[in-house]
C-alpha cells in the first residue's frame, strides 16, 4: 500500500497541490476531466487524505455514526453495510451502536456519540423513541432517519414503500386462494401503520371484509425468549379460531422468520394449512424448509443513501438553508414454497 502524500500526487499529475485538493473535494472550480484524472491517480496510488489535518481545518472529526435496533437483524445489518461502503468512499470513519429497541439506551448512545465529537448520526429510531430528545440532539448534531421515518423531525429521511410492499404480499396470499389472512406486526414500530394500511387496502380491493382480530400487535420490547414464547401462544390460539387454510403476513424480519419456525414446531403444514409471506431480508430464506416467501427491502441502498445525505448535511455551510427531502425506495416480492402450492 502506498503512502503517497498530496504533494507527491500533485507532482506526478503535473498540477498544483491546491488543484488536486479541490479536485478531490469535488470543487466547482475544477473541470470534470481534471477531477477524473486526479481521482484515477489517487486510486492508483491508494491515496488517502490526512484526516487529522483536515479535521483541524474544518472543525470536523470526519467520523459519523449509525444507530440501529439490532446488529444481528439481517435487514439492519445490511443497512450498516451500505453505510460503511458510502462512508469509506468519502473518507469518513464509521462507528455503530445498537439500541436494542430501548429508548433509554438509544438516548445514552446519542449522548456518548456527541461527547466523542461525532459529525452526524444515521438512526433507525427504536420503538418508543424519545422524539423530543431527537429534536434537541438534531439542533446540535445532524440526524438522518432511515427505515422508520414517520417522525416529525425536519431532516433527510430514507425509507421504503411499506404500504405497497404489504399490499403486494397480501395480494399474493389472496391470489393463492387465502381469504382469511392474519398479519403480525411490531407494537409501536413506525413502519407498522403503513404496512397495516397496505394490508387493508389489498383486502378492500378484493372485497374481503376486514377483521380487527386478524391484526396482531407483538411487543418488541420483550426478550427474544419471551417473544418466541408469546408468539407461539398467539399462533396456537389463532389456529384454533380459524378454519384452515389461512394466510399469514409478517411485517418484520423477526416476526416472519420466527413464525415459520413456530408453525413447524406446532406441526402445522406450510403452505397447505398456513401460507406464509413477509418482510425479511435474510439470505437464508431460500434455504429454509419450506423456502420462505419474502418482501425484500433495499437495505444496502438505504444505508448508502443515508450516509450520502448525512455527509451533505454535515458539510453544508448553513444547515438551516438545506432543503430536506424524503427518499422512498421500492420493495421486491419473491414468492417461494412457504406461500405457493
Amino acid at each position: 500500500m502506498s503512502n503517497i502524500t498530496l504533494k507527491e500526487l500533485a507532482k506526478k499529475l503535473g498540477i498544483s497541490i491546491s488543484t488536486v485538493s479541490k479536485a478531490l473535494n469535488d470543487s466547482f472550480e475544477i473541470s470534470d476531466e481534471t477531477k477524473q484524472r486526479v481521482r484515477d491517480m489517487a486510486d492508483e496510488y491508494d491515496y488517502r487524505p490526512n484526516i487529522l489535518a483536515k479535521s483541524l481545518k474544518t472543525g470536523r472529526s470526519n467520523t459519523i455514526a449509525v444507530i440501529i435496533p439490532y446488529l444481528a437483524n439481517p435487514f439492519q445489518s445490511q443497512i450498516l453495510e451500505g453505510a460503511q461502503q458510502a462512508a469509506y468512499e468519502r473518507n469518513y470513519k464509521l462507528v455503530f451502536m445498537q439500541s436494542r429497541e430501548n429508548a433509554d439506551l438509544e438516548r445514552d448512545s446519542l449522548r456518548t456519540l456527541h461527547q466523542q465529537n461525532i459529525d452526524g448520526v444515521i438512526i433507525t429510531p427504536s420503538a418508543n423513541s424519545d422524539l423530543k430528545y431527537l429534536k434537541q440532539f438534531h439542533q446540535n448534531c445532524p440526524l438522518v432517519l432511515v427505515d422508520r421515518i414517520d417522525f416529525e423531525l425536519d431532516t433527510f429521511k430514507i425509507g421504503v414503500n411499506n404500504e405497497k410492499g404489504a399490499f403486494d404480499a397480501t395480494q399474493h396470499l389472496i391470489d393463492m386462494g387465502r381469504k382469511d389472512i392474519v398479519v403480525l406486526c411490531g407494537m409501536n414500530i413506525g413502519v407498522s401503520q403503513k404496512r397495516i394500511a397496505g394490508y387493508k387496502k389489498a383486502l378492500l380491493a378484493n372485497y374481503i371484509p376486514e377483521k380487527v382480530e386478524n391484526i396482531i400487535q407483538v411487543d418488541y420490547g420483550q426478550s427474544r425468549e419471551d417473544l418466541i414464547k408469546n408468539l407461539t401462544n398467539i399462533l396456537a390460539t389463532k389456529l384454533k379460531e380459524h378454519k384452515v387454510p389461512i394466510g399469514l403476513l409478517g411485517t418484520t424480519d423477526t416476526l416472519t422468520v420466527s413464525a415459520l419456525g413456530i408453525l413447524s414446531k406446532l406441526g402445522v403444514s406450510v403452505p397447505e394449512q398456513v401460507a406464509v409471506i413477509g418482510f425479511a431480508n435474510t439470505e437464508v430464506a431460500e434455504s429454509l424448509n419450506p423456502s420462505l416467501s419474502t418482501i425484500i427491502q433495499p437495505a444496502f441502498d438505504i444505508g448508502y443513501k443515508g450516509v450520502e445525505k448525512l455527509i451533505e448535511l454535515v458539510e453544508s455551510k448553513n444547515r438551516s438553508q438545506v432543503d430536506f427531502d424524503t427518499t422512498i425506495l421500492d420493495t421486491t416480492i419473491i414468492p417461494r414454497r412457504s406461500s405457493t402450492a
